[in-house]
């Protein structure tokens, strides 16, 4: 499958030989934004590996309106996002869901997490859906500053989610489209 680009900086839809790269730049990311915010015992649990074996699930099982995008500078993906349905009990059908955006450290600053938050909600918007939300550490004010900064809200709402293994407080941001 030829990738199609979405954005000028080389936001395009994720194929499957991108798998080992997204798990990458997903770990790496995740590692460096949420050292010191979340216990260090998460950090064995959410492996290059597992993320692999995840996305590869993904791929070959893609869900309906959703989709996994990837940003790209001189050939590397150096970014992420994926979007889809939202998760929550309360939506209707008509809210989407940023479940995750991560650019690889090293290319921190450079646009790309702001490029793939353009691709993202460009692709919500064309699958229909009416607004997003996205869920977001209590204690991450770099993510939270980041989706501010875009236009997103804090809804009021929270939850403790345990699935990697220990209670993490997050907050629900909603952005209408």
């Amino acid at each position: 499958m030829t990738p199609r680009y979405l954005q000028p900086m080389g936001v395009r839809h994720a194929v499957a030989e991108d798998v080992p790269d997204v798990a990458r730049v997903q770990t790496s990311s995740w590692e460096a934004a949420y050292r010191g915010l979340i216990p260090d015992s998460i950090f064995e649990r959410v492996t290059v590996e597992q993320r692999e074996q995840m996305w590869a699930n993904y791929m070959a099982n893609q869900p309906p309106r959703s989709a996994l995008l990837v940003a790209e500078a001189e050939g590397d993906i150096v970014g992420m996002a994926n979007v889809g349905t939202s998760r929550d009990d309360d939506h209707d059908g008509s809210v989407a869901e940023l479940f995750a955006i991560y650019v690889d450290p090293a290319h921190r600053n450079g646009g790309y997490g702001r490029e793939l938050m353009v691709a993202a909600l460009e692709e919500v918007r064309s699958n229909g859906f009416e607004s997003a939300t996205l869920w977001v550490l209590d204690t991450n004010e770099r993510g939270r500053s980041f989706y501010e900064l875009g236009g997103w809200v804090a809804d009021g709402t929270v939850k403790i989610d345990e699935s990697f293994g220990d209670p993490l407080r997050e907050v629900r941001y909603r952005k209408h489209l």
